[in-house]
């Protein structure tokens, strides 16, 4: 449920950056939808967060920030305030940014930013392309998603991923924040196109990505959870996949 956030003070700014003593409220409907990845990101931190999920957001609503979801509650346990943010990739960057998933420099963070846009954009247009069209529309939207705008991404990104060596990593040879947000990408595409454009034959390069987030002990303990599956099961009826 929405939680009341105040304008930080001057102490609570500077105890915005020490993970581990503050507590993180991330508010989103009770399905995977936009967040799969950004719950990943908490699962494998340390952080000490609570997935949380509106009781009347139509009532909630007009309490968050911009009137969307996912919104961020964080509180400093110091001085008692808690601080909101909302919009997906800022929180994603703001939590990424907090356990090195960012880069280490600026033109890291930038390619990081780069990929990361247009895998959520990718994703964007099938919410806004098929999830959201009415039934009688839903298999030629799909056919719009899934025969043209996802093989423009698969292309594109499959060869980025080849120039980076096929190492699973968009960036160098460590997890970012663009991994993460393409591999939690996969499971919905493969559920919804199979191997049509994604496979291990056809783009290893992208399922080497997806490969070494599944092989993170903290992340396959996630996928394994209750929570997880919950939300998986959510999803398929809420969003056909």
């Amino acid at each position: 449920m929405v939680v009341e956030a105040q304008n930080p003070s001057a102490e609570t700014v500077s105890r915005l950056g020490r993970v581990k003593e503050n507590k993180y409220q991330l508010l989103y409907f009770h399905i995977h939808g936009v967040v799969t990845g950004l719950r990943a990101m908490f699962a494998m931190s340390d952080a000490d967060y609570t997935f949380t999920h509106p009781v009347d957001w139509k009532a909630e609503k007009p309490n968050t920030p911009l009137g969307a979801m996912p919104v961020l509650y964080e509180t400093v346990p110091a001085t008692g305030e808690t601080v909101e943010l909302a919009e997906l990739s800022v929180i994603e960057f703001y939590i990424g940014s907090k356990y090195g998933w960012t880069g280490d420099n600026v033109w890291e963070n930038n390619l990081i930013r780069m990929y990361h846009s247009s895998t959520q954009s990718m994703f964007d247009k099938l919410v806004t392309t098929v999830v959201r069209a009415p039934k009688e529309n839903y298999d030629q939207m799909m056919e719009i998603w899934a025969g043209s705008i996802l093989p423009e991404w698969v292309e594109y990104h499959e060869r980025a991923l080849k120039k980076n060596g096929s190492n699973g990593h968009y960036v160098g040879n460590k997890l970012t924040l663009a991994d993460i947000k393409t591999a939690t990408c996969i499971d919905n595409i493969i559920t919804l196109t199979g191997d049509r454009h994604i496979s291990r034959e056809k783009t290893p390069a992208i399922m080497a990505v997806y490969d070494h987030l599944e092989s993170l002990p903290k992340y396959a303990e996630w996928k394994a959870s209750e929570q997880w599956k919950t939300y998986a099961e959510n999803n398929k009826q809420y969003c056909n996949f």
